[in-house]
């Protein structure tokens, strides 16, 4: 850019500058202009350009904390009891090879000429399909066995668990008596195969339609006097309630944790694992799980919190609120953190031998399922994964769910003493082979975190508008006064432009041909004396004004 026409855009911006100083509502401005001295001026132009820098500081500090913290939680602990589901109770017996199950097949196995004590130990092999360790059994005599039966890893397995039908013997839900074997069902956890109360996580699945031959000959009939034979069974159709508290407002269960049929055990003592989760969750992370020994009463005392979001902060970025809602994760089954990352775990830890477990929490039929002949492979690649950071859990891309609901357990054991105590629930039960179940709310209440947001847009804007008024005594109006003058302002020049270029005559007018012949001094002489004047024959008197102007600024292009 030429000087002269530097000078000119200078002089341009000081007028735009002057005239908007002049007319603007906002504070201080006119003073910059208005003022007599030139040290009036400066210190009126230091505070208005201090204020204009505040203002955009304090509002860059609103956006960053609107942008990293946009929900804030709320904590309400009066919400009553009765709103909050009862948990899902999952009950599983450490004997995962039921001795009456296991004769009948190892009967099988003898007339398909494999040793006995062979079958012995492939029984005992079996628990290490969910808590791996060193076999006692070579993989092929272990790969055979599974050959003649003609089982499946997961029917061998359903096949030789203790039944619901022995395991829960007696079931009380708000006082009243129900048949266990209606109410309770088979169903999967980390433990293996388990008896699950109030249990939705895969209602599509029902493992008492299979062909359980085994089953059918323990499976007891029980008698129904005093149990309430309606349609509507607690915890099979809809996920429960609870109208209070109390030991008599909830489930009370009483279990028959046989030790003399013990032939293969996950843990080194004679117990029932009981589980306490959200009823829509795999049982698994996440779980409360418990220890009832024979022979005791135990009391599980729960207490409930729940997480509830706004669907306000779904307009959130997925990034920044850091849960999900259940309606955007695509499926049949909702949506559970908690299962999530179970399923990611059991992923990477049996992905790698190329299989996954029987218990795994959802379908697989086109991968196959660990057996025996795949424990090595699994504990190398614990082993392998122990010496390395757990780093694979952020690899799971499980996001927590925004509305989700936790419990925490406390629990009593007492060992039973024959104190010629009777109730409807222990009647004519051996007190010597039973335990006893009660799980309830302690609290009328429990506890809500909700998540709002901190700001919306609405409240953002509003936020801005009061820093800007503040700083600087603006408005909307302001903004909009700013754009109307720079648009005015730019229409007005692009029209003056215009104007000018349309009495510019053509360049055949504007330059003198000169032969070549001529010397050059003399056609510098020429030019600088008729140039002007052949500029100035061009125009009519009254637009000789613009000519003048034309001279000192169109040439600046």
């Amino acid at each position: 850019m030429q000087p002269g026409c530097r000078s000119t855009l200078v002089q341009s911006l000081k007028r735009s500058f002057r005239v908007y100083c002049e007319n603007t509502g906002l504070h201080g401005f006119r003073y910059i202009v208005s003022s007599k001295s030139n040290l009036d001026r400066i210190v009126w132009f230091t505070i208005c350009t201090s204020s204009l820098i505040f203002c955009v500081i304090l509002m860059l500090r609103q956006w960053d904390y609107f942008s990293n913290n946009p929900t804030v939680t709320v904590i309400d602990a009066s919400n009553p009891i009765e709103e909050l589901h009862f948990p899902g109770i999952t009950i599983c017996s450490n004997n995962k090879v039921y001795k009456p199950h296991a004769n009948k097949i190892a009967q099988e196995l003898t007339k398909k000429g494999l040793d006995i004590n062979i079958s012995k130990k492939l029984f005992s092999s079996l628990m290490k399909l969910i808590r791996p360790n060193k076999l006692t059994i070579d993989n092929e005599t272990a790969s055979w066995a599974l050959d003649i039966l003609g089982y499946s890893v997961e029917k061998l397995m359903f096949e030789l668990m203790e039944p619901c039908s022995m395991l829960v013997v007696r079931c009380a839900w708000l006082g009243q008596l129900y048949d266990c074997n209606k109410i309770f069902k088979t169903v999967k956890s980390a433990e293996g195969f388990c008896c699950g109360f109030n249990y939705h996580f895969e209602l599509s699945k029902n493992y008492r339609d299979r062909n359980a031959w085994l089953t059918n000959i323990t499976t007891v009939e029980e008698d129904s006097n005093g149990y309430n034979s309606s349609d509507s069974l607690p915890g099979v159709g809809q996920i429960l309630h609870v109208p209070g508290t109390g030991r008599d407002v909830g489930l009370a269960v009483a279990l028959n944790i046989d030790a003399e049929n013990y032939r293969s055990s996950v843990r080194q003592f004679v117990s029932a694992s009981v589980l306490i989760h959200d009823p829509l969750d795999y049982p698994d992370i996440g779980t409360q799980s418990v220890t009832l020994l024979p022979s005791h009463v135990m009391s599980l005392t729960l207490s409930g919190t729940k997480i509830q979001s706004s669907k306000n902060i779904q307009k959130v970025p997925l990034r920044k609120r850091r849960c999900l809602f259940d309606d955007e994760v695509p499926g049949e089954r909702q949506y559970s953190y908690q299962t999530c990352i179970s399923e990611c775990m059991q992923r990477i830890l049996y992905g790698f031998c190329g299989c996954l477990p029987f218990f795994y929490p959802i379908e697989h039929p086109n991968e196959r399922t660990c057996y025996l002949t795949d424990v090595d492979c699994i504990l190398s690649r614990r082993r392998n994964l122990s010496q390395t950071q757990l780093s694979y859990i952020n690899e799971c891309n499980c996001f927590p769910q925004c509305t989700d609901t936790s419990y925490e357990v406390l629990s009593e054991s007492m060992q039973i003493h024959d104190l010629m105590y009777s109730s409807e629930l222990a009647h004519d039960l051996d007190i010597k082979k039973t335990s006893f179940l009660y799980i309830y709310f302690r609290d009328s209440t429990y506890i809500e975190y909700r998540r709002l947001l901190i700001l919306g847009w609405d409240n953002l804007l509003a936020s801005f508008g009061g820093i800007f008024g503040l700083c600087l005594g603006g408005s909307v109006i302001s903004f909009v006064e700013f754009f109307y003058y720079m648009m005015t302002n730019f229409i007005a020049r692009a029209r003056k432009q215009e104007q000018r270029n349309q009495n510019i005559p053509p360049a055949s007018k504007l330059f003198i041909s000169v032969p070549a012949n001529v010397a050059r001094k003399k056609y510098n002489a020429t030019l600088n004396k008729n140039a002007i004047l052949t500029w100035d024959q061009q125009f009519s008197q009254q637009d000789h004004k613009n000519t003048i102007d034309l001279k000192t600024s169109t040439f600046c292009q």
